[in-house]
């Protein structure tokens, strides 16, 4: 009786393996973009909240997220990139901005963020 073999060859291996690093790779790159963009959302929202903030001149405001930004080595965004509302009383705060990261060879990804206190 013969039986036939079944599976994947040594070729598909080597293709699926590929891709799994390939994909890795990218994502390793990317990420570290989404944490920027977490903490300065984080920061915009702490700053929004806390009430020795809430009567602040704008450059007040741009000054405690520059020092907000050294501690946490953010480089993609400055103080002056924020944008001030009021909105009943509250104070909203956005940073729209475009981060480039360099994938391979001419590859670069280009993500646009939008961090907001609301």
């Amino acid at each position: 009786m013969k039986s036939k073999q079944q599976g994947v060859t040594m070729l598909g291996m080597a293709l699926i393996a590929g891709l799994i690093v390939f994909f890795a790779i990218m994502g390793l790159k990317l990420v570290p973009a989404y944490i920027e963009f977490a903490t300065i959302q984080s920061h915009l929202r702490e700053m929004a909240r806390a009430p020795d903030t809430r009567g602040a001149a704008p450059r007040e405001l741009q000054s405690a997220f520059n020092r907000r930004k050294q501690i946490d080595n953010i480089t993609s965004v400055d103080g002056r990139d924020m944008e001030i509302d009021q909105e009943g009383g509250e104070i909203i705060l956005t940073i729209l901005y475009e981060k480039r990261v360099h994938m391979m060879g001419n590859i670069t990804a280009c993500i646009d963020f939008e961090a907001t206190s609301h």
